[in-house]
């Protein structure tokens, strides 16, 4: 008998934890927490992002150390010299495509400041692979630490699902951290 409660007992401590992991996982499914700012190379580049600065632009990407948000070790570092023709030829993306679903709502935010008194605007950017898919917000960023952040709806289904920020604004810093993604 008392071999059957703790069967019965261990049953609704699995069914409980089950249920829990479910409902969080519906509601967090895509949860990417400071989207890996946190894991850094040798060479003093973050793993999980891609950085670039073409057709003449000019920018530095590095790891900041000082003065960081709450629960932060790393956060990445822009320095925008020159600009080029387009907004995405000076940018940063997530380089782990994940799926969303056609229909739901996805929130990323961020933590960002400026480093200089200069305009500092950057965008947001949530984009697949299907044409037409590319949604974005413009933030301008303050020399204090602030929490930004963007919902974006998606129309279609897709499988290549990425985040980026274009900086538009040059001799100037960018500073982002914490950096999450949400489904609603």
């Amino acid at each position: 008998m008392e071999h059957t409660n703790i069967s019965k007992f261990n049953y609704y401590v699995l069914l409980l934890l089950f249920s829990f992991n479910f409902v969080n996982s519906q509601s967090e499914i895509l949860e990417l927490k400071n989207i890996n700012l946190e894991g850094v190379k040798e060479d003093g580049t973050f793993y999980w992002w891609d950085n670039q600065a073409i057709k003449g632009a000019e920018a530095d990407y590095s790891v900041e150390t000082i003065d960081l948000p709450a629960e932060s070790n790393n956060a990445l570092k822009v320095e925008v010299r020159t600009l080029a023709e387009k907004p995405w030829f000076v940018s940063s993306s997530f380089n782990q495509k994940f799926k969303v679903a056609q229909g739901e709502t996805y929130t990323v935010k961020f933590y960002g400041k400026k480093s200089s008194d200069a305009l500092t605007r950057v965008s947001l950017v949530f984009q697949s692979e299907i044409k037409g898919s590319f949604q974005n917000k413009r933030f301008e960023l303050t020399e204090d630490w602030s929490s930004y952040s963007s919902t974006f709806y998606v129309e279609n289904s897709a499988e290549k699902n990425q985040i980026k920020f274009w900086y538009l604004d040059a001799e100037t810093s960018y500073i982002i951290d914490n950096i999450t993604l949400t489904r609603e």
